[in-house]
């Protein structure tokens, strides 16, 4: 079923699963350009007819890659299977995109509008005429399912979840596995128990986890709710008013007596006390939050008619206080309150994932996780929570002639702060390396607060006065602005003045953008990048210290996440197997076997332990070395 020349570990891979498949999970460490994706589709494929494949990505942008892969399958090998790329509403909603509302809509907004206009929506009811035999001659992108809705004025939303019963293969994010509240409407079209789920870039899934089950208000969030439930007149709308005052105040007190800029929140001392002063009990606070959550529903139907996204604070703080008592002694589950300027940020955060996870898993018939940073295997089977496990790492394709891999000694951001003498050895360092490579580079650093004492030190004049062209990824920079400066860094690369570009290893370049062939060949990272000692992030150790031990618990907790962000941020320059890559791995702990073990293989084999001021003469050689062969 495999429809190229098998090559470099592929048979292996392919017999792993099918050896283990029936009896345990499989879990799959193997790099970009392996061919992890038709390997596993024509391992899993000859037992569609009695178990469909379920594909989960982190986002919905990926979707089409598993669709494109069978594609391919049936035109090389004269198959007839179907499948398709499923996407939420947000990307699906013609009624959406036709009225163009005030401001982007997110999930939550463009299900609201669905449920409040569907029985006035020309395209849902455009589905009664809706033929399936249209659609299931070949499987289906996402791009091709909106062409064909479009061309029938059919909801194409509604329209895949027809198609559903008729997958072989069907590709969606990873919240329609891990969120109950989305899984029921997948589950019951295509049962988990008879389908094998194959996870994709599977390392993500306790950053996934985590994000699903938390939320966060401000005293922002509170002063627009005041404002939403003044526009009502009636008794209970006044109690409302009251309790949202009453809350704003105690919260302001906490913004002043805070003794830093955070500090662990303990809701259930501050609403025992609230409700004290308020004279109520807590009977009577869920109440009001019910009031407040009806109001906040009227609110967002106004804002629908009027042409502008239904959003509510009153819909959202709310929802907020009715997670928190429901989690209030739920281990696991942390509350954190911030300052940010003058303003307090609460926020619920759920650290919890092998206890919300280990159940997902066993309502499958098989499951297959893979990515290129699983390793190692262990941890990230403890961490999501799977009880039995089959794992093994395969080879890197890449061919150890094109990469180049160093440890610079001398260099390190070790430490809480940067200090201005090793700010500007890295800058010097960092000119060494770009001034040799003649082609895009990338600059990750391990935090943004790392990347500001670059620039601070003088990094975006010293690229320039070389003829290079300078990009950065600020820190809350929006969507379209992202767009710009990558377009524009990998323009540069076809261009006589190469880019280099500086972004943290944590942000949106450093894991969310490919760069092929030419768009990025040589990366420096600044530091290793584990989590800033914050509040946060000592209560996830004690969490994760709690449930493996101290050292297993940090080890899960610190070291791998900031080792897989490493390795996920030299990946960029790493897509195919004719790709060359210039790594200089700028900290010298690097060198550390407790680090080097969990690097790509392509690096940990070529790496080569050199003096800083050395750098630049050892590019040299070994780059010669590469344009010989």
């Amino acid at each position: 079923m495999f429809p190229y020349n098998p090559r470099g570990g592929q048979e292996e891979f392919m017999e792993f699963i099918s050896k283990n498949i029936g009896d345990s999970a499989v879990c799959l460490n193997a790099s970009t350009g392996f061919g992890k994706t038709p390997a596993i589709l024509a391992t899993l494929l000859p037992w569609v007819k009695k178990h469909k494949i379920i594909w989960a990505v982190r986002t919905g942008n990926e979707t089409d890659r598993p669709i494109e892969e069978l594609k391919i399958i049936n035109e090389k090998l004269n198959k007839e299977f179907f499948g398709l790329s499923y996407r939420g509403k947000k990307d699906m909603c013609f009624l959406a995109q036709d009225i163009k509302m005030e401001g982007e809509m997110d999930y939550q907004d463009v299900s609201f509008l669905c449920n409040n206009r569907r029985k006035s929506c020309e395209y849902y009811y455009g589905l009664n005429s809706l033929d399936v035999e249209d659609f299931i001659d070949g499987p289906k992108l996402y791009s091709e399912i909106l062409g064909l809705c479009r061309r029938k004025s059919v909801c194409p939303y509604f329209a895949q979840r027809e198609l559903l019963p008729f997958v072989d293969v069907v590709s969606l994010s990873y919240n329609y596995i891990i969120h109950e509240g989305m899984s029921w409407s997948i589950r019951r079209l295509v049962p988990f128990d008879s389908s094998f789920l194959v996870v994709d870039e599977a390392h993500n899934l306790q950053s996934a986890c985590g994000n699903l089950n938390s939320d966060r208000i401000s005293l922002g969030t509170l002063t627009y709710a005041l404002r939403e439930i003044q526009n009502f007149d009636s008794l209970e709308a006044r109690r409302v008013e009251n309790f949202i005052n009453r809350l704003r105040d105690e919260l302001s007190k906490v913004l002043k007596e805070a003794p830093g800029k955070e500090m662990e929140f303990n809701p259930k001392e501050f609403l025992n006390a609230l409700v004290r002063k308020i004279g109520l009990k807590m009977d009577t606070l869920t109440d009001i939050l019910g009031a407040m959550n009806a109001y906040g529903v009227k609110v967002r139907r106004s804002q629908l008619d009027e042409g502008k996204n239904p959003r509510s604070s009153l819909f959202h703080l709310s929802n907020f206080w009715f997670s928190v008592l429901e989690n209030l002694d739920i281990k696991g589950v942390a509350f954190i309150a911030s300052k940010e300027r003058d303003n307090l940020v609460l926020e619920m955060w759920d650290m919890r994932a092998s206890e919300i996870l280990r159940d997902k898993w066993k309502s499958f018939y098989g499951c297959v996780f893979c990515s290129g940073t699983l390793n190692p295997v262990n941890a990230f089977a403890d961490t999501v929570g799977l009880e039995k496990y089959s794992g093994k790492s395969f080879h890197s394709p890449f061919d150890k002639n094109n990469i180049i891999a160093c440890v610079t000694k001398g260099l390190t951001t070790k430490g809480e702060e940067l200090s201005r003498k090793m700010a500007e050895n890295y800058v010097e360092a960092i000119e060494s390396f770009f001034e040799v490579v003649d082609a895009n580079v990338a600059v990750f650093t391990s935090s943004y607060r790392i990347q500001n004492d670059l620039l601070n030190a003088g990094l975006k004049e010293r690229v320039e006065s070389k003829n290079r062209v300078f990009f950065v990824e600020r820190e809350g920079m929006s969507g379209d602005a992202s767009r710009e400066v990558l377009d524009g860094f990998k323009d540069a690369a076809y261009r006589e003045k190469h880019g280099v570009l500086c972004a943290p290893c944590t942000g949106r370049f450093a894991e969310g953008a490919d760069f092929p062939g030419k768009e990025l060949e040589g990366i420096f990272l600044v530091g290793i990048p584990f989590d800033r000692m914050s509040i946060k992030t000592k209560l996830y150790l004690k969490y994760y210290e709690s449930l493996y031990g101290k050292n297993k618990g940090t080890y899960y907790a610190y070291v791998v996440p900031a080792l897989r962000r490493a390795s996920q941020s030299l990946g960029r320059a790493l897509r195919s197997k004719e790709d060359r890559g210039i790594f200089v791995l700028g900290d010298e702990r690097y060198s550390e076997n407790r680090f080097l073990q969990l690097l790509p293989d392509y690096v940990r084999e070529n790496l080569q332990i050199i003096e800083t001021k050395n750098l630049g003469n050892n590019l040299k050689k070994n780059l010669k070395i590469i344009r010989k062969n």
